[in-house]
């Protein structure tokens, strides 16, 4: 606190907490690099598109195995 000011590791704590980081190593990279003020904005979520090689869903599907009940009787 003494180097970077309350205020400063409030901000970068808070920030990490939001993020889920609970590291003091990343807090002391952002008050370092100057980053806990800044807000970067999350990517786009990138648009899947079929491809070349896409599997059809129904290859996925798994098909139910008989099960039969061993007893004295059936052996």
């Amino acid at each position: 606190m003494r180097r970077y000011g309350a205020r400063r590791v409030e901000q970068a704590c808070s920030l990490s907490l939001d993020l889920d980081v609970v590291s003091v190593t990343k807090i002391a990279s952002m008050l370092e690099r100057a980053t806990e003020t800044s807000t970067r904005r999350c990517r786009r979520r990138s648009v899947h598109t079929a491809t070349r090689f896409a599997r059809d869903p129904a290859e996925f599907s798994s098909t139910p195995t008989p099960l039969t009940i061993v007893t004295e009787e059936n052996r």
